[in-house]
């Protein structure tokens, strides 16, 4: 075996000293891509069903139903969402429609969403606040509808 001033060369022709510093930044990288699969890039989201409506996040929104998320059940949805600074509590197909969002409405309405008479009011009184024609399409033109008395999903405080 030879022998170079430098240091001894491995069984391949590299030096000890070389083969090392290549070899280290890949054990690095690989560590960092286990601890990356094991705990995540970030934390996973904490978010209800309405809020994952409100945020227009399609996939978790359908996600939470699979997991037995009601989607006829109002929950919170953080101040800054739906309304300015205050947090409120609505049901997914309201956040939809504050949300303008008429693709998150049909899916919700795909995945067991109701809308009785009463709610039904209640979303064209919404939907008229926030202008949207998929929306109104979704909910059906139907006669005018008068808004006395409705009390709005952003007039309520959260949960």
């Amino acid at each position: 075996m030879r022998e170079m001033a430098s240091g001894r060369e491995s069984g391949f022709g590299i030096r000890d000293s070389t083969a090392a510093a290549v070899m280290v930044p890949c054990i690095v990288l690989a560590l960092l891509s286990v601890w990356w699969t094991v705990a995540g890039l970030w934390p996973p989201d904490e978010v209800t069903l309405s809020e994952a409506v409100a945020t227009r996040n399609n996939a978790e929104a359908l996600r939470l139903i699979r997991l037995g998320a009601d989607p006829n059940e109002a929950s919170r949805v953080r101040g800054g969402l739906l309304t300015s600074d205050y947090d409120v509590a609505v049901t997914p197909v309201e956040a939809a429609v504050g949300a303008q969002r008429a693709d998150l409405l049909r899916m919700l309405l795909a995945n067991g969403a109701t809308i009785d008479e009463r709610e039904m009011r209640v979303l064209r009184c919404y939907e008229q606040l926030r202008r949207d024609s998929g929306v109104r399409e979704v909910l059906g033109e139907g006669p005018a509808t008068d808004c006395a008395g409705v009390s709005l999903p952003g007039e309520r405080a959260g949960r």
